[in-house]
């Protein structure tokens, strides 16, 4: 989803306009960014300009990204000076190399590396760089916490699931998408039966336990790019992108069958409670050709659900057997 993939997308963007003013700062004829911790293990980001991809070395087998780590200071490294910086250079394709570290809340968090195939680089260059480290310090701290804003705007308190405004635009998003893609996306309303028993009987605190456990029911064998969202109170949404009403009816089955497996434990007490719930369906394209219309045929279908017995899935007037 696009929303999605701009979050994701946003620190590799940052980077890229490191590497520009690095080429700005000292020219150079290859460079990396090497983003990750200081063992190197978690956030693994690498960034290369001019090298082919299967040339690009990993963050475990990139020697200069790992005395960096170590030195917490600019190196300047030339051929001849080392016999296993010798080798890396080889692999890159270098006569010498000068990098930088990065560091993020006073911790290393990676490495600006720039190459010259001819020539080499001098302590003016490695003050330059050090200094451009320095202001992406910054930067990287900006993008992280624009990231981690925006992750708690759109995400559900109480279940971790996506807020109704995420929902929102995921939705015109995906509608968009199948109409220019000419494929198809569903949408799932889905309504918890007679929730508000569980509030009477046993308390909100109970509720929301319920209702945390419902959502990871929900959430699970979902794919990455299905959206689920708390939709407001007991009721949510999931929307499955490049499916067809078969398959949604698949999905809507499958949530069912794990619901009606599930015992809800109630905190402070020995009641297992068996919830069931309704579901209804929307198909797009079809007579829902926007989002507010494929919602309200959505809702109307869940109304149908919930008027005809309820524990059960509509697609419209359709019934579905189970």
């Amino acid at each position: 989803m696009a929303l999605r993939a701009e979050l994701e997308q946003s620190l590799p963007t940052g980077l890229r306009v490191l590497l520009d003013l690095a080429q700005n700062v000292v020219q150079s004829d290859r460079q990396l960014v090497v983003f990750s911790d200081r063992q190197g293990h978690d956030s693994q980001l690498v960034l290369g300009r001019r090298f082919d991809p299967p040339e690009v070395p990993e963050v475990r087998t990139n020697l200069l990204h790992g005395w960096s780590a170590e030195l917490c200071k600019p190196l300047l490294v030339e051929r001849g000076w080392d016999g296993e910086m010798d080798g890396f250079l080889d692999r890159v394709g270098a006569t010498a190399a000068l990098a930088a570290p990065l560091f993020l809340e006073r911790d290393f968090t990676g490495s600006i590396q720039l190459f010259r195939t001819v020539g080499g680089f001098t302590a003016a260059d490695a003050h330059l760089l050090w200094f451009l480290s320095l202001l992406a310090e910054n930067q990287v701290m900006r993008i992280r916490m624009v990231q981690r804003l925006t992750r708690a705007a759109y995400t559900d308190f109480l279940t971790g699931l996506r807020t109704r405004g995420y929902f929102e635009q995921a939705l015109e998003q995906e509608v968009r998408r199948a109409q220019r893609k000419a494929t198809s996306c569903c949408l799932l309303l889905i309504d918890l039966d007679n929730f508000k028993q569980v509030n009477d009987r046993f308390g909100h605190h109970a509720g929301d336990d319920v209702l945390r456990q419902f959502a990871r029911i929900l959430a699970h064998d979902m794919r990455d790019i299905d959206t689920v969202a708390r939709f407001g109170g007991d009721e949510f949404s999931v929307i499955l992108p490049d499916t067809n009403q078969e398959g949604a009816h698949f999905v809507a089955a499958r949530i069912r069958e794990g619901v009606r497996n599930h015992r809800f434990a109630i905190p402070d007490d020995e009641a297992k409670l068996q919830i069931n719930l309704s579901i209804g369906i929307a198909l797009c394209p079809g007579n829902e050709i926007t989002p507010q219309q494929l919602l309200r045929a959505a809702d109307a279908a869940l109304y149908q659900a919930k008027q005809r017995g309820r524990d059960r899935q509509y697609f419209g007037e359709e019934k579905r057997a189970g």
